[in-house]
This record gives structure tokens, sequence and C-alpha cells, in this order.
């Protein structure tokens, strides 16, 4: 009977020491402390999408707590208040802000305390901040793929008017091409036109001189003279 007593005591030992030690982690992982070393402060935020339970809370990059619960208040308008047990030998002062931003741009959220320049009475437990959402990781994302959406849509107005660039370019060159051989047509047939002109403005000139070297050697001849060969004779010759 009594080493029955002493394998079920061991056996109990057994189950119960590792949840102990497990139950233990847990608490430290969330920043609870059985020497009372913390305090909760509340954390007033319009949503949960960026924060979370076991949101770490940092000051100049130093870990000093962690989001212990988040609840719903209900009045005056839907809010949460996250209760962030946090340090209670850091100094921290009651206008100091807290800013919920992310790591890096793939990492998890975190809640950045910031002290005044002037500083002012200290933080007390169970003190009320106002959450400030620097970096919404959604509204980047967005922002982002709205820019890309207007990037690719300029690239394809610009693809557009270059296919009809071309087009046109391609329309100018066939109806400059046209044109040039308009004109080349109308400045062969000018041409022969221009010789044709030439050639009987020489004729003329030529007979214009002809008549001119006749009149200065026989005026009254050339004036009195009958052009028709087989008329009458006017002095009765035969």
């Amino acid at each position: 009977m009594l080493n029955l007593q002493k394998t079920e005591l061991r056996v109990g030992l057994f189950i119960l020491i590792p949840l102990i030690i497990l139950f233990a982690f847990i608490i430290l992982k969330l920043g609870y402390s059985i020497a009372g070393s913390t305090i909760d402060v509340y954390l007033k935020i319009d949503s949960i999408t960026s924060i979370k339970k076991g949101t770490p809370v940092k000051i100049k990059g130093y870990e000093i707590g962690r989001v212990a619960e988040i609840r719903p208040i209900y009045k005056p308008a839907l809010h949460f208040l996250a209760t962030m047990r946090i340090n209670r030998e850091v100094d921290l002062y009651e206008d100091c802000s807290a800013l919920i931003l992310n790591q890096n741009i793939i990492g998890d959220p975190v809640i950045e305390f910031r002290n005044p320049e002037k500083k002012g009475p200290p933080l007390r437990d169970g003190d009320v901040i106002e959450g400030i959402e620097y970096v919404n990781l959604e509204a980047i994302l967005q922002d982002v793929h709205t820019l890309l959406t207007t990037l690719s849509s300029t690239v394809d107005v610009i693809k557009q008017i270059s296919m009809e660039s071309r087009q046109n370019l391609r329309g100018l060159m066939t109806n400059l091409t046209s044109s040039v051989g308009n004109v080349n047509n109308i400045l062969e047939s000018s041409q022969k036109d221009i010789i044709a002109i030439m050639s009987s403005f020489r004729k003329t000139a030529e007979t214009m001189g002809e008549i001119s070297v006749e009149l200065k050697r026989s005026p009254m001849k050339f004036l009195f003279k009958d052009d028709d060969p087989k008329g009458p004779n006017p002095k009765g010759k035969k």
C-alpha cells in the first residue's frame, strides 16, 4: 500500500512539475511578475487589426512588456482597450505617446512608447493612453497596389499611343511618297511643255530676226511686197 502511494506521488509530480514550468513560462512571456514589478496600462484603440494578445511593448527598441489582454468597450462607441503589462522600473510619463507600428514590411506590429520632451507626472497603474497607428501595412499595400495599377494603365496608354503614332507615321510617309511622285510627274510634264514653248519661242525669234533684216534692207519693198506669187504683176510685166 505504501509503495502504491509513493508510485502515485511520483506520477503526480512527474505530471505536475512540467505543467508548473509551462505555466510559469507563459506568465513570464506575457509580462506577469509575482513580485509585482509590473503595472497595467490600457491602450485605447479603434480596431484590433493592428495588435493582438502578446504584441510586444517597447521604448527605444527595448522591450518593456507585452499586451496581456484585449477587450471591447461598447459605449459611447465601439472601441477596444488593450491591457499592456509593462515593467514598473521604466520611467514613463502621462503625456507619453504609444505608436503602433511595424518592425519591418513583413514583421509583426509593435507598440512603441515615446516620452514627451517636457516631462509631467509619472505613468501609473490603470492609466489609459490613446493609441496612434503610425504605420498601417494594409494601407501601404493598398497604395502600392493602386500605384502599380495606375502605372500599368499608363504603360498601356503609352503603348497605344506608340502604335497609333507608328500607323500615322506610316500613313504620312505613304502620302509623302505619293506627293513626291505627283510632283515628279508634274515636273516631267512641265518639262515637255517648257521644251515645246522654248522651241516655239526660238522659231518666233528667228522669224522676227529675218523680218527685221529684210525691213532694214528695203523697207518699202517689204511693205508693198505681194505675198501671192501667182497674183497679177503690178507693173504689167510678163
